[in-house]
């Protein structure tokens, strides 16, 4: 049975940088690993971030070593693609009553930023419109009471 062992962007760094404190222990840990036949176990985002946390910490041309040793972990290591998954928004237009200046909007704007699930929050007093992209949770209800919250009065 195969044992998987996932790989952070720590343990890349210490394997990477001889100046780490932690990089002998990287390079046995790695050995015996690979002498037991362990699968290393890594994400994109983990590989992206080791190389920046590595070229901002130690310079381009240990960022430069790294990728030459991703090239020797080869088949020891087991890249897995990681996918942001993102749910549904709604967007909605609202007309707002009783606003007078931009401070005006900006106060609904922060009271509807506080609703749990709003993802953006816009008020124009120009044109009296708000717009909100918020998450299924968010009622209508929310978005009332967030308006009233500040003073203003939700026409539709």
């Amino acid at each position: 049975m195969t044992q998987y062992f996932f790989v952070d962007t720590s343990f890349f760094k210490a394997y990477t940088d001889v100046k780490d404190d932690f990089h002998t222990q990287a390079l046995q840990i790695f050995q015996k690993l690979k002498g037991a036949k362990a699968q290393l176990v890594t994400s994109n985002f983990i590989l992206d971030e080791s190389f920046t946390v590595i070229r901002s910490k130690r310079g381009l041309e240990v960022a430069k070593q790294f990728k030459k040793i991703l090239e020797q972990f080869d088949a020891d290591l087991k890249i897995m693609r990681v996918l942001v998954w993102r749910k549904e928004m709604k967007k909605l237009k609202l007309t707002i009553e009783g606003m007078h200046c931009a401070s005006c909007a900006s106060n609904i704007e922060k009271s509807l930023k506080k609703i749990s699930g709003v993802n953006d929050a816009r008020v124009s007093v120009m044109t009296k419109k708000g717009f909100v992209e918020a998450e299924d949770v968010v009622s209508d209800k929310d978005i009332e009471k967030a308006v009233s919250r500040a003073g203003y009065k939700l026409i539709s």
